[in-house]
């Protein structure tokens, strides 16, 4: 368990509101520190798969129907469509999804797991749900849980903020 105690919340707030900046108390450098190593833990748990983390994000949504196309991934991953353009191609390589094309709208494309791109993402995601629980188990549920509705709410706020400048 961490020591939650041990964090120097008034330094901090005191160097925001100064506006001095150090990698200690930058929330974007910590967050981006911190995204790293949660990244790389995850890549390790996935071991030798011939996946990287982000193809078996995409993969997962359009396992779990959240994305039926390209956009909708790019939409609920926060990232730029043109990334998810090339993990799609990857996975479709690799026999994971199938792309379509169908109605009205030619342009559109259409992603639907193949059965062995939905075992692969029933595997993968058994391996990373074990190494999100190493990494819950470390900081404890209720800091867990105070940890979770807090990166909601700075995503929350850099979108509006970044939509707001759009």
């Amino acid at each position: 368990m961490i020591d939650l105690a041990i964090i120097d919340v008034s330094y901090i707030l005191e160097c925001m509101e100064q506006k001095t900046l150090s990698l200690e108390t930058s929330l974007s450098f910590q967050l981006l520190k911190t995204a790293h190593a949660t990244q790389l833990h995850h890549q390790r748990a996935l071991g030798g798969a011939a996946l990287t983390l982000s193809q078996f994000w995409v993969l997962k949504l359009v396992c779990d129907g959240e994305a039926i196309r390209p956009s909708d991934a790019a939409r609920r991953l926060g990232v730029h469509p043109g990334d998810v353009t090339r993990l799609v191609r990857g996975l479709s390589a690799k026999g994971l999804l199938t792309r379509s094309r169908r109605g009205d709208d030619q342009r559109a494309l259409h992603l639907t797991p193949t059965p062995k791109g939905a075992q692969v993402a029933a595997e993968l995601g058994t391996l990373i749900a074990e190494a999100d629980a190493a990494l819950a188990t470390a900081i404890g549920t209720d800091p867990l849980e105070g940890l979770i509705g807090l990166l909601n709410a700075v995503h929350a706020r850099a979108g509006a903020r970044d939509n707001a400048g759009a």
